[in-house]
């Protein structure tokens, strides 16, 4: 994808087995303009190709057509047929995705399943959850039958309601939010492997650091295989491309952007 001169995006990556599992299931990819996280599913049933057609049929799609919605409905449908007819994996295996595409001072990200975004602030000093987990749990929250706290401990925490490649799904919802970047902001970009064992306010921690975009990776996964390493782990963090202090109009128009995308 091509960027403006003007629009230099720094960005790091890392993924880890973690310290249980013997394959990693979780594809990354990053690029100017497009990153994404894919945490396959299925062990025996092949998740670590479910991950990696999601990742090599959105990048092909979207930088064909630009249309990320469809690009991810794409790469479920392949998924989907390659694990039923058993040309490319097995049945049964899928995998979650999240996706940051950034033109200029805007971007999107898109998700399907617990695959996570995070806005790091750090004017503010605020982390906060950008996407929405497609899962039991947010389900249960919603509704007001249990608590936040209640689902770090709940026995069916790990359930997931959609994924690419599920074969109960001819489409899979693709939720999508667009914001524009501020001053001093990051974007991370997580599989579950990294949620599961660390806390908020331990990712803020580490994000709040005078360390590089590489040693806030390296230090995220650490941490988590720490915690217990039970699933593999992948971590993208990518920089805002802009450089100076936003001015009053900016922020305005910023700050209603984001109200109109969370309501």
């Amino acid at each position: 994808m091509e960027q403006e001169k003007e629009f230099q995006f720094e960005y790091a990556e890392s993924t880890d087995v973690g310290c249980v599992r013997e394959l990693n299931e979780d594809s990354v990819h990053t690029e100017p303009g497009l990153w994404m996280v894919a945490d396959g599913m299925g062990g025996h049933a092949c998740g670590e190709v479910a991950s990696a057609m999601a990742v090599e049929e959105v990048v092909k799609y979207f930088e064909e057509f630009e249309l990320l919605d469809d690009a991810i409905q794409s790469a479920h449908v392949d998924i989907r047929e390659a694990g039923q007819s058993e040309t490319r994996g097995k049945p049964g295996m899928g995998t979650t995705l999240v996706v940051m595409v950034a033109d200029g001072q805007n971007y999107r990200i898109a998700w399907v399943g617990d695959s996570r975004a995070y806005l790091w602030d750090a004017v503010s000093g605020n982390l906060m959850q950008l996407s929405r987990d497609h899962s039991l749990m947010t389900r249960l929250i919603d509704s007001g039958l249990i608590t936040a706290k209640d689902a770090m401990t709940h026995p069916q925490r790990h359930l997931i309601t959609q994924c690419l490649g599920s074969v109960e799904l001819e489409q899979v919802k693709v939720d999508m939010i667009d914001r524009e970047w501020g001053y001093q902001q990051q974007v991370l970009l997580c599989s579950d492997g990294l949620t599961d064992e660390v806390t908020e306010e331990q990712v803020a921690e580490t994000m709040a650091a005078n360390i590089s975009n590489d040693e806030k990776v390296a230090d995220l996964v650490n941490k988590a295989k720490q915690a217990g390493g039970r699933d593999n782990i992948s971590v993208i963090i990518v920089d805002s491309p802009i450089k100076q202090p936003l001015g009053v109009l900016q922020k305005i128009r910023q700050r209603f952007k984001m109200w109109f995308n969370l309501v």
